[in-house]
């Protein structure tokens, strides 16, 4: 092996080594730190992006490579893979550098995906090889990117892993005669080497996602390499293996369980080992050891001529025992998040009350798209509509609906709305976030879950007679016929807030006074909503189109429909107690269209429009953002049904209002 190998290693080693006495004060003035969060298993602020001295040393190493024209054409898939590395490390710095915004997750999916892309193209592809190897290639390495940054939760772990990646790659270019493979292999571990000090010492960094993506993006674009190179998939991905298993068995096991893939948890395997009283260096010394163990028996498919049937084998069992270890220990996990299904309000509550003329409205949320049609239909019935501000409120999203209730008593903002809600008859509660592709938030779960029980409380003490509370028939998720049962099955962040907050409000109402009612609105529409914009564009654009039939009846409905079964609602005459859902409005998903467009709508085939929602609904549970979507295009193609309301002498909004609204007459608003 030329002596020349090993300057590039040793230039980006000392490069790593040196920076970090530069990046210290540096990052500390720019505040650049990593708060103890639900994904890490610190206790207290540490500066983050301390991989900066890693991209640095990369970069010098890859100068060094240069100089000693070591990339020449032997070498292109070793700058290949280090432009890779250093690409994925930019994008982690700009997340490091975000002051705590982040890039969003779509942005840094998609940014990610095309450096896996270009470096699949870059790479010494084999003559023959099929475009779906190319892209098989490119989602891996933009897959583990991420992996890399899933695992790095602990000390010494990314650094361990670099050096396991780094050895094994050297070894790989040995065996199997790649000179780039061994210079890559002595960067990779000689500059993740060097970082183990400082992310050790008492007073340590961390890599931050800078540091992390780059060392995801080298051992991922080099193991691709190293296949295309010829060498057994087996060998080349066998330093990675621990990583693979622990990051693909906790995102099957949190989809299965409902919980939001990426969301910040502490259920990797090695975290929960954490959880048992093991020290983080104890750790990563059995993480370290497992991917040896792989890496050891990978190569003995080629030194002892061992199957490779009995090597994946062994593999597999090395990582069924490392995932297997906190359970051993004791460590359990606990139940998944789910909504917990409260009985609804009493059934006998339905009772007279004579002469029941409420005059007094209050409307919370009357600035938003409901609350101010709600106040303005108040208002032109001669009714005294006061519209008051809800307090901004924060809250866990694994509470419970009995805990959120209990809350709600105890906060100073619910004594402050009773003093606002003094001599009140009805109180409507508009407000919330009507945000269906967001993701979970303590903001999220503020508005929708902890402020409806906030009110009614405050409507309590205030002696209010009736609360009307604005849910959403998004609770029961897919189910093929809403009603009013208290059965609930969210399927996205949004539709479980507005879940919590009917079982929070319920709870709240034990003493069946005041009066609960709970609307589950249906897809309310209405001018200058962002929703009815997007529905009006696509049913003039080639995109228009329902499953087949087309027949099917929808859930789209109109503001005005919304407002007056409100007002019938909050001035009935008997004592409600009740979950009630909005009235039909009698369209069809054709009809939707067809008034919306100007134009028939394409039909398409079920079967085909059944996968491309199957296929949304499982990426929704990785990407919680893309849930809200599928469901509104899996309403375009088939609707809902819908059962019919049980207020008792409603008054539902003229049928016409809604196909005025569609048809861009203005007559809904």
């Amino acid at each position: 092996m030329s002596v020349a190998y090993w300057v590039p290693a040793l230039v980006g080693g000392l490069v790593s080594v040196v920076s970090p006495l530069i990046l210290r004060p540096i990052l500390e003035r720019l505040r650049v730190v990593d708060l103890p969060n639900e994904r890490s298993s610190h206790v207290r602020p540490t500066l983050r992006a301390g991989g900066i001295g890693q991209l640095l040393g990369v970069l010098a190493a890859g100068t060094a490579a240069i100089a000693l024209t070591l990339s020449s054409a032997d070498f292109r898939t070793f700058v290949t893979v280090l432009a890779a590395g250093v690409a994925a490390s930019l994008i982690g710095l700009m997340d490091d550098l975000s002051r705590g915004r982040g890039i969003s997750v779509l942005l840094r999916a998609f940014l990610q995906l095309g450096v896996g892309t270009v470096t699949a193209l870059l790479l010494d592809v084999p003559i023959g090889l099929s475009g779906w190897a190319l892209v098989v290639a490119a989602v891996f390495i933009a897959a583990y990117i991420n992996m890399a940054n899933f695992m790095d939760g602990i000390n010494g772990i990314s650094s361990a892993h670099g050096v396991v990646v780094g050895l094994t790659q050297f070894a790989i270019g040995l065996i199997f005669g790649l000179p780039w493979m061994q210079v890559l292999g002595l960067v990779v571990a000689s500059t993740f080497l060097a970082f183990l000090p400082w992310n050790l010492a008492g007073a340590g960094m961390f890599l931050g996602d800078v540091g992390s993506y780059l060392l995801g993006a080298l051992a991922g674009a080099g193991m691709v390499g190293a296949v295309f190179a010829g060498v057994p998939v087996i060998v080349a991905v066998s330093p990675l293996a621990v990583y693979l298993a622990d990051t693909v068995m906790t995102i099957i096991r949190r989809a299965v369980r409902g919980e939001p893939v990426l969301r910040a948890h502490r259920s990797h395997a090695y975290q929960r080992l954490i959880n048992t009283g093991m020290s983080h260096l104890t750790v990563t010394a059995i993480v370290t050891a497992a991917s040896l163990s792989c890496v050891l028996v990978a190569f003995a498919t080629r030194a002892h001529e061992l199957p490779s049937a009995v090597a994946v084998c062994a593999m597999l069992a090395i990582c069924a025992a490392y995932l297997a270890l906190p359970r051993l220990r004791g460590d359990l996990l606990p139940p998944g998040p789910r909504v917990p299904v409260l009985p609804g309000p009493p059934p006998g509550m339905i009772r007279e009350r004579p002469g029941f003329n409420p005059q007094r409205w209050a409307v919370f949320g009357a600035s938003g798209f409901i609350g101010g049609a709600v106040v303005a239909d108040l208002r032109s019935r001669g009714i005294d509509a006061i519209p008051l501000s809800a307090p901004r409120l924060l809250m866990d999203p694994r509470s419970d609906g009995k805990t959120v209730a209990v809350l709600a008593s105890e906060l100073p903002e619910t004594e402050e709305l009773a003093a606002a809600l003094s001599g009140v008859d009805v109180v409507i509660n508009a407000a919330g976030l009507a945000t269906p592709d967001a993701p979970d938030s303590p903001s999220l779960y503020g508005a929708n879950a902890l402020l409806p029980a906030v009110i009614y409380a405050a409507a309590q003490r205030a002696g209010a007679t009736r609360v009307v509370h604005l849910s959403s028939a998004a609770v029961q998720g897919r189910k093929a016929t809403l009603d009013e049962s208290a059965e609930v099955a969210p399927f996205s962040p949004y539709s479980r807030s507005k879940a919590l907050g009917e079982r929070a409000t319920i709870a709240a109402a034990e003493s069946g006074m005041p009066d609960l009612v709970i609307i589950r609105a249906t897809s309310v529409q209405g001018d200058g909503r962002r929703t009815t914009e997007s529905l009006r564009r696509i049913a003039h654009s080639s995109l228009s189109s329902v499953a087949a039939p087309g027949t099917q009846p929808t859930v789209v409905s109109s503001l005005t429909g919304l407002s007056e079964f409100v007002f019938s609602v909050g001035r009935n005459p008997h004592s409600l107690c009740q979950i009630v859902l909005q009235p039909w409005e009698g369209l069809s998903v054709s009809d939707v269209m067809r008034l919306a467009g100007g134009r028939e709508p394409r039909v398409l085939p079920r079967s085909l429009c059944k996968g491309i929602v199957f296929i949304g609904t499982v990426v929704g549970r990785v990407v919680p953002e893309v849930s809200g979507v599928t469901r509104r295009v899996e309403i375009m193609w088939f609707g809902q049904r819908q059962g019919d309301s049980s207020v008792i002498g409603s008054e539902i909004a003229d049928p016409g209002s809604i196909r005025a609204l569609l048809q861009g007459n203005g007559a809904a608003v």
